[in-house]
Order: structure tokens, then C-alpha cells, then sequence
């Protein structure tokens, strides 16, 4: 973290909990949204726009969930002084990657090689 200041770890900090508390108000609107759901639905029709709607609300609070853990791993990066650097390659993540992905673990360089390694991967279990 010794490559960025204590202002730029401030306002990325600011920006994880702010992101933080957005989710945490979104999550409630999803289970005051989901208990209005009522199965008491007449047709076939109302019965699967029922049920599409309670996938889209499973799904959105899925993908807020796994960007919850995503923001709290980085606030404890944070407290434990390793924010902002590669787990890949101990290299720092530039202050600009950081400003447009506060919850990255990567540089550039190090996620596209991370990438081309799982599709070598795929392309290799699809082979078989």
C-alpha cells in the first residue's frame, strides 16, 4: 500500500462502504419486495411472471451478495495493509484501477493472464 497516499486509501475506503451500505439497503428492498410476492395467482400466466420475478430477485441478490464478499475482503485488505497490491504478483495496482475497481486483487497484466489461462483451460477440458 506504500504507493498510495493515505487521501487515495481514504477516498477508496469511502467508496467500498459507501458501496457497501447500497447493497445492504438494496438487499432489504429485495426481501420486503420478495415477501410481496403472492402465490394465491390465478392463471399459468401469473404463475410464471411470478415465478420469473422471484429468479430475478434470487439472482440480483446472488451477484450483491458475491459483490458484498468482494467489498468486505477489501476493506480487510485495507486494515491489514495489503489494499492495492497484485495477489497474483506483489506488484501495486495502480491508483487508477483502483478508482475504477476499488475491489480489485489484480493488476491489468496479471487478470489477463489469469484469463488466458482459464480459457487454455477450458479449451483443454473441452478437447476431451
Amino acid at each position: 500500500m506504500e504507493h498510495l497516499t493515505s487521501e487515495q486509501i481514504g477516498e477508496l475506503r469511502r467508496r467500498l462502504e459507501d458501496e457497501r451500505r447500497a447493497l445492504l439497503e438494496r438487499a432489504g428492498a429485495f426481501v420486503s419486495e420478495s415477501a410481496d410476492f403472492s402465490v394465491d395467482s390465478g392463471d399459468r400466466q401469473d404463475q410464471a411472471a411470478l415465478e420469473a420475478a422471484r429468479a430475478a430477485v434470487a439472482g440480483l441478490a446472488t451477484h450483491d451478495r458475491e459483490q458484498l464478499a468482494e467489498i468486505e475482503a477489501a476493506l480487510q485488505r485495507i486494515v491489514a495493509g495489503t489494499y492495492g497490491v497484485c495477489e497474483e504478483s506483489d506488484e501495486p495496482i495502480p491508483f487508477a484501477r483502483l478508482r475504477l475497481q476499488p475491489t480489485a486483487r489484480y493488476t491489468v497484466e496479471a487478470q489477463a493472464e489469469l484469463e488466458r489461462e482459464a480459457r487454455r483451460g477450458a479449451r483443454e477440458r473441452d478437447a476431451y
